[in-house]
């Protein structure tokens, strides 16, 4: 019976006769499908990683979009001025996924309490010629070399311009984007990665209405009161992980939170990059906390009282204990 009804209205459609909208169950072809919108959504979009390509735009084009052993991409690559790998005279955004697509620019990552955000970002790619250069000289007693040292091209302003024009057409079709979720590679993974570096504008983007940055007064407020009295480092790692920092609350100045510490910085800081909780970092830190997520405020200043110490032994106590016992 169904290839009755179907063969009747494929051919007024060849015909070039309208169906009506109801007609035949209201779908004959994917044409006559109905739309009745529904409230009850969201985009699937809630993150934007900014990052750079350390390549000319020639070579990040052919990484981005050509198959290879280990395949990376992003959604969108944007050049820089001066480039002689790039054939163009004016600089133009070049779309390389589909916002719709999941493009594989996050890898291992975390934010906000989510891993693997590929899933879940948009990812935006500025040509930088960003290089590294990694010692020779190996440690003593170490067997890799004992560091490396990093040169950060300035981004031009043409450039920016181009990102800014593109962040407000993302955030038209994505109104669901917060600004601290506006974020670089280095925040979602701090252990590998350092783009877009230090010499990102981050301040000047949020001047112009895109991410999110702290106020001067209320870093100052907070500078003098952890002057006066420093937090302990965990609160400093409760404050990164409440901010959206994949860390462990461990109390301990240890690799993990020195990679973390040092993107924050590399993002918020950028003039004293140390890796370490300088009373200045958790001043800002605690200025982002204070302005984006202030109902966790208070938890957050929040410091544990020290357990009392043990009262010594009773005289004699050590001595009736098995010598097994007290190894």
């Amino acid at each position: 019976m169904l290839k009755h009804i179907f063969k009747p209205c494929i051919q007024r459609a060849v015909a070039g006769i309208a169906v009506p909208a109801l007609a035949v169950l209201g779908a004959c072809t994917t044409s006559g499908t109905i739309s009745e919108p529904s409230q009850n959504f969201n985009s699937r979009v809630s993150i934007i990683v900014i990052h750079h390509t350390t390549a000319d735009f020639d070579d990040s084009l052919h990484v981005l979009t050509q198959p290879s052993s280990k395949p990376v991409s992003s959604h969108y690559l944007i050049p820089e001025p001066d480039d002689t790998s790039y054939d163009r005279t004016k600089l133009r955004v070049h779309r390389l996924v589909p916002e719709e697509g999941r493009a594989w620019h996050a890898g291992v990552s975390h934010w906000a309490g989510k891993n693997g955000l590929n899933d879940q970002s948009i990812g935006i790619e500025l040509v930088n010629q960003t290089y590294c250069h990694r010692s020779t000289v190996v440690d003593e007693g170490a067997d890799q070399p004992a560091g490396r040292i990093c040169f950060f091209p300035d981004f031009a302003d043409s450039q920016i311009a181009l990102l800014v024009d593109l962040l407000g057409e993302i955030k038209q079709r994505h109104p669901d984007v917060q600004p601290t979720h506006i974020i670089g590679h280095a925040d979602i993974a701090p252990d590998r990665k350092i783009d877009p570096g230090p010499r990102f504008p981050w301040q000047r983007l949020y001047r112009l209405g895109y991410g999110a940055w702290y106020d001067d007064e209320t870093v100052i407020r907070y500078w003098e009161q952890f002057t006066q009295q420093a937090l302990p480092l965990a609160n400093v790692q409760s404050a990164l992980k409440a901010y959206g920092y994949g860390i462990e609350v461990t109390g301990l100045l240890d690799q993990q939170t020195k990679n973390v510490l040092r993107a924050f910085q590399m993002h918020f800081r950028p003039s004293r990059v140390t890796s370490e909780a300088t009373t200045e970092t958790v001043a800002v830190l605690y200025a982002l906390i204070d302005k984006y997520y202030p109902d966790q405020l208070d938890e957050l200043l929040h410091v544990e009282d020290e357990p009392e110490a043990a009262p010594d032994p009773e005289p004699g106590f050590e001595a009736s204990l098995d010598p097994a016992e007290q190894a």
